[in-house]
């Protein structure tokens, strides 16, 4: 941003949005569900090592076959509960949107426990069903806090247009 006679930097440039202009990238929304997506997958990498050195010591190969099982599980009901906020986020429908997101952000870990679990010996053996459980709960903090920033910039998106 050029202030006088000096360029000056500020947060809004390292994250590619300028809130003091009309860029199009806040017209797009402050906060997009890609952004999203990506702290979400940030987070699921930084806690995976966890579940893979518990799974390793408690099961073997089985166990880190298991932890890759539950993290991608978790992290594809994740970013589809995030999408489904972010397409609803427009409309007066903000409550179904999250509604959706639930459904799916329960569903889809639940279902692919159950198969893994009824189905996959070496994978039931290895505690499957706990590390989806384990995922589930801690990427569920991470998502719905990004839910929610995801709403939040919806609502400052309006008020910007409106001012």
């Amino acid at each position: 941003m050029r202030t006088g006679g000096t360029y000056r930097l500020n947060a809004d440039h390292f994250i590619g949005v300028n809130l003091s202009q009309g860029t199009p990238a806040n017209r797009t929304g402050v906060f997009s569900v890609a952004r999203a997506a990506l702290l979400l997958t940030g987070f699921f990498i930084i806690t995976f090592p966890a579940f893979a050195i518990y799974g390793n010591q408690a099961h073997g190969r089985a166990g880190i076959v298991a932890s890759v099982v539950a993290a991608f599980t978790c992290w594809v009901a994740g970013v589809v509960a995030l999408a489904f906020v972010s397409a609803f986020r427009r409309s007066h429908n903000a409550f179904n949107g999250v509604g959706l997101a639930m459904v799916c952000r329960m569903m889809i870990p639940m279902a692919v426990g159950f198969v893994a679990t009824k189905l996959s010996g070496p994978l039931a053996e290895a505690g499957v069903f706990g590390m989806i459980v384990g995922f589930y709960l801690v990427g569920l903090l991470v998502e719905t806090l990004l839910a929610v920033r995801l709403v939040n910039s919806f609502t400052e998106e309006r008020v910007s247009k409106a001012a």
